[in-house]
């Protein structure tokens, strides 16, 4: 009469002596509370959801506009497409790099400094 074979049957009886407790299901929502009503956790299911809706709606209708989010540096305030974006910030990028070492290879060198009255031969100025 039993139709299952002796290595399925154990791998259901090792599978059963490992399954977690309805307490544990319970705690992880998977289960329902036994002692609350069906009908009940419905409701309270329902009203979860409604109110995760009308946060995400009121979320959505208050989220700040692009000006603001380009006027706080979010956005990019750019005129140009979306597909060159990636490449204009790029070439800015390397502009900047380019500005940068071109000060810092013409930048006056200490005795210059002291020349020009800036800086003074003292160490502490360095």
């Amino acid at each position: 009469m039993d139709r299952v074979s002796p290595p399925k049957k154990l791998d259901m009886d090792d599978f059963l002596s490992h399954r977690p407790a309805a307490q544990e299901l319970v705690a992880k929502n998977i289960l329902g509370d036994p002692k609350i009503a069906p009908a009940i956790q419905q409701q309270r299911s329902e009203l979860n959801k409604r109110k995760i809706e009308d946060k995400l709606r009121h979320k959505i209708d208050h989220r700040p506009s692009r000006e603001e989010l380009v006027e706080h540096n979010i956005l990019k305030d750019s005129k140009v497409a979306p597909s060159l974006q990636k490449s204009q910030i790029a070439l800015e990028r390397s502009q900047l790099q380019d500005t940068l070492a071109h000060k810092i290879n013409e930048r006056p060198d200490v005795a210059k400094l002291v020349e020009q009255g800036i800086m003074t031969g003292d160490k502490n100025d360095m």
